[in-house]
């Protein structure tokens, strides 16, 4: 089992989720139940999304990618935020405009909701193995966001059948209780996926400093940059060494700082540009 056989097994299943709820939503003319099929419609267009994201990143650097492509991933995941945005709005507009229309009940329609929440369950901890056994964030992300679709689907249940009982009205504050619940993953997804998009640094640097600076090479650390592609950690480092230090001991310092922010920091590629410490340095020092 890989990725994006998971994936693809998820795509299947969320679609014959998508068409069960529809089905009963049209036939209950329940705002909520087919609010939670648009969120099922959401689901597969991640699941696309997503295995052509996994399938881009797996892809090796090219002239045009010299770092590869793994930020396709958090790329996919920011697509997906925007989606769930995008639908929550409209349930809500769509709940506000059938405001107090009759709700049917359906026994059968009830057993089938229930069958819905039973496979959301399965499905969202099953993806949650393969995500920790795969150690893949975005089938970690995804599970999230098929957990929130068990949640969706109990809210679902609770409104229908109370607006079935003629409390119409609780029909559609239950659909925008559930465009609230899309609303609040759009978020979390979108909290998880931009500071890697616009590299902001997720590493102590103070802490990277202290930690070359007592190389005893090192005079001091000038800059430090730190970047994250979503799955591994980049760092630029300058520092300052002894006028006299032969190009050959520099070189190996540089080595060295590589391998101790790898063990250290896991940060798998460092740049390590090296100055000369003049004398204003020292004064500034002293």
């Amino acid at each position: 089992m890989n990725i994006k056989k998971v994936l693809i097994i998820e795509g299947v299943i969320n679609f014959l989720l998508m068409m069960i709820k529809l089905a009963v939503g049209f036939s209950t003319y329940s705002t909520a139940i087919l609010a939670d099929a648009l969120h099922s419609l959401t689901d597969i267009a991640n699941n696309i999304v997503a295995w052509f994201a996994i399938n881009q990143s797996e892809q090796p650097p090219d002239e045009d990618h010299q770092y590869g492509h793994k930020k396709f991933v958090p790329l996919a995941i920011f697509f997906l935020a925007t989606l769930l945005s995008v639908v929550a709005i409209e349930v809500i507009v769509q709940a506000a405009s059938r405001f107090g229309e009759p709700v049917l009940n359906s026994s059968i329609g009830l057993g089938v909701m229930f069958i819905v929440l039973g496979l959301n369950t399965g499905l969202t901890l099953w993806e949650s193995f393969w995500a920790k056994k795969l150690n893949s964030t975005l089938l970690q992300a995804d599970a999230s966001h098929t957990f929130s679709d068990v949640l969706t689907s109990i809210t679902v249940i609770i409104g229908w059948q109370l607006a079935a009982r003629g409390y119409y009205w609780l029909d559609t504050v239950f659909a925008i209780a559930v465009a609230f619940i899309i609303m609040f993953l759009a978020y979390k997804l979108f909290v998880q996926s931009i500071p890697i998009l616009v590299d902001k640094s997720l590493l102590n640097q103070a802490k990277i400093a202290r930690t070359v600076t007592e190389l005893p090479e090192v005079k001091s650390v000038k800059l430090v940059r730190t970047r994250n592609d979503g799955e591994a950690n980049f760092a630029d480092i300058t520092i300052k060494v002894d006028l006299n230090l032969s190009l050959a001991t520099s070189h190996e310092l540089a080595d060295k700082i590589e391998g101790l922010l790898a063990t250290q920091f896991n940060i798998v590629d460092t740049t390590v540009h090296i100055e000369p410490a003049l004398d204003e340095d020292k004064q500034t020092q002293d």
